[in-house]
């Protein structure tokens, strides 16, 4: 598989992004999860989408799963083998209020910290904060 590199940043990434919106409900067992991204990341692919409002379509008790699912499977991988990008849920001009952090989801610095803190969190990932000497 060729890699590519996102800008400048030096990092690598598959040219397929391995989708994980469905694991949670339409795919609901981990452990079919589980073998969808082992079959991915053995074909090569190292970079895996995800966002704090998965799984869709997205409800209020169901928020969150999949981060949490794609972070117990990154458990089972090398940490710097796999590229994670996830997404923070913004208000929608107003036609759907997303079913997270009590329907607060403006896109400032504020809910943009608390959306990236709990995906972290979710995901299992290591990671400090600026305050923490970042």
């Amino acid at each position: 598989m060729g890699y590519r590199y996102i800008g400048r940043s030096g990092l690598r990434v598959s040219p397929i992004c391995m989708g994980t919106m469905t694991f949670g409900t339409q795919c609901s067992s981990e452990k079919e999860a589980f073998a969808i991204m082992d079959k991915a990341y053995e074909a090569g692919v190292n970079f895996y989408d995800t966002a704090e409002l998965y799984p869709v379509p997205p409800t209020a008790d169901k928020a969150g799963i999949t981060e949490e699912i794609v972070g117990r499977w990154l458990k089972t991988k090398p940490r710097e083998s796999v590229i994670l990008a996830s997404k923070v849920a913004g208000a929608a001009s107003g036609w759907f209020v997303p079913p997270i952090r009590h329907g607060l989801t403006a896109i400032d610095s504020f809910h943009i910290e608390r959306a990236v803190e709990g995906s972290l969190r979710r995901l299992g990932t290591p990671h400090r904060r600026e305050s923490e000497g970042i």
